[in-house]
């Protein structure tokens, strides 16, 4: 097994690039990889990525917030250039020594239905950027999440960056996590919200997205278009008689597929109730 860790980006991708009989596996926090007890070293080797200074920080550009793919959950959490209910969930991963070394990067290609990043950056709309020798392509969050530890990350591509249009940063948000115990555990279920309202008190806008109660993370369109026009005293009970048509919930040791839905609903309804309890008492958004 060989272990390398390269000095520059291009350096990165050449390794990735080369004809191996198998495949280098990226190593940037490693909290995923050492955690995994199932898990044989690549008979190819490592290739860490968490020196690349191009991989890190958060910085507006071109009309975007970009995030670099190797940002800590522990800046993530600590920047106030991000939406409330993505550093609510960083805040929720792990422990504090989880929250050092592990990345954002990392959690969206481990891939898993329970990753605490994914229904934020859901609801914001984000795009991953994916990088190789042969260039930069983008794609939707929900187009580069394929299934449980399935994306749509080629053998010799990086992910470099995620990116929030600025308009979809607007707005109220929150985070939920529901799970089996206090502290560092796996979510049960989890759920974010994003909420604009309109001049005349009605919801103009919703993004609703709920992980851990299917193989992958999912928005609910159809409960997004049912509370989109609805009055604030109106939410919880469109809410509680959503069909919720977009979850086909999991069946597992942590909660059988019916406490799964039924725990959507619970976690999307306090979700809205924090985010209009906020525009009450006027916290800056």
């Amino acid at each position: 097994m060989t272990y390398f860790r390269p000095t520059s980006l291009e350096d990165a991708l050449a390794a990735l690039a080369e004809p191996l009989p198998s495949p280098r596996r990226v190593l940037c926090g490693g909290t995923d990889a050492y955690a995994d007890p199932g898990a044989r070293p690549p008979a190819s080797g490592w290739i860490d990525i968490s020196r690349l200074d191009a991989l890190h920080g958060i910085a507006p550009r071109d009309g975007e917030l970009r995030i670099g793919a190797a940002t800590s959950w522990d800046a993530i959490e600590h920047c106030a250039l991000l939406p409330a209910s993505l550093r609510e969930a960083a805040h929720q991963v792990g422990s504090r020594q989880i929250r050092v070394a592990g990345s954002l990067g990392g959690n969206l290609c481990h891939a898993a239905p329970a990753a605490d990043g994914v229904p934020p950056l859901l609801t914001l709309d984000a795009c991953v950027e994916l990088t190789s020798l042969r260039g930069v392509r983008r794609l939707r969050l929900d187009e580069f999440l394929l299934g449980r530890r399935r994306t749509a990350l080629a053998a010799d591509e990086l992910l470099t960056a995620i990116l929030l249009p600025a308009a979809a940063t607007t707005g109220r948000t929150a985070f939920l996590k529901c799970a089996n115990r206090d502290g560092t555990a796996l979510a049960v279920v989890s759920a974010a919200v994003r909420l604009r309202w309109s001049g005349r008190g009605v919801v103009a806008q919703a993004a609703v997205a709920v992980g851990a109660a299917s193989e992958v993370p999912v928005r609910l369109r159809a409960l997004e278009e049912g509370l989109e026009g609805a009055r604030p005293e109106s939410l919880s009970s469109l809410i509680r008689e959503s069909r919720l048509p977009e979850l086909a919930p999991i069946d597992d040791v942590r909660g059988s597929a019916s406490l799964r839905r039924h725990l959507a609903r619970v976690a999307v309804e306090r979700a809205c109730a924090r985010c209009l309890q906020e525009a009450i008492d006027g916290a800056p958004a």
